[in-house]
């Protein structure tokens, strides 16, 4: 029980643990976001996807599960391989759809993946943003 007017958790614990999380931060990513509507080439018929903004550029750790699902989206089976990525925690906001592409890794299997966020974790303690993301792997088996 601690004393009173007292925590348990000193006030700046995430402020010493952070650069902990940093530190193992080994790859490097950027985060765009998808801005405008887009376009379609009324000559070629050719789509132009919306340009895209930078939201964040640095250190990240990836980490992608081994195993991948199948779903069905329409009559197309697409494969989903589902992951995290970490950032460090006073990056610009992250939201739901944003890519991440990874741009540094010592891993071959993910430099050079682009990954779409699907969740932001919150939390009461943060050393670290961590973000759910997903890996279509249909697109590369094509």
């Amino acid at each position: 029980m601690p004393l009173a007017g007292h925590t348990p958790v000193h006030p700046k614990w995430s402020h010493h643990h952070r650069p902990v999380a940093s530190g193992g931060h080994t790859g490097r990513c950027e985060i765009t976001r998808a801005t405008g509507e887009g376009s379609l080439d009324p000559v070629t018929g050719v789509w132009h996807p919306p340009a895209a903004t930078p939201v964040y550029s640095g250190p990240c750790r990836v980490t992608l599960h081994p195993t991948a699902s199948t779903t069905q989206v329409g009559d197309q089976p697409v494969v989903i391989r589902s992951g995290e990525v970490a950032i460090e925690w006073d990056a610009a906001d992250v939201f739901v759809d944003d890519i991440v592409t990874i741009t540094g890794t010592a891993d071959p299997g993910t430099d050079g993946l682009q990954l779409r966020v699907t969740g932001i974790r919150h939390a009461t303690q943060s050393w670290e943003r961590v973000l759910s993301v997903t890996d279509d792997l249909t697109r590369r088996e094509a």
